[in-house]
């Protein structure tokens, strides 16, 4: 399912999502999403415990 979402957004930020969404061959919605994915679905980073294991 798609919902539909309206934001603000300064002028210089469209532009760069603009720019992005030309390199990538996308539209401006497209590389908002591509973006907003990318940001969080990376997994935060793992600490280690003193002996360098993973916790």
């Amino acid at each position: 399912m798609k919902k539909r979402i309206n934001i603000t957004l300064e002028d210089e930020v469209v532009r760069r999502v603009d720019r992005y969404a030309d390199e990538h061959y996308t539209s401006r919605s497209g590389a908002i999403t591509m973006l907003i994915v990318e940001a969080t679905d990376k997994p935060a980073s793992v600490k280690g415990n003193a002996k360098g294991d993973k916790i």
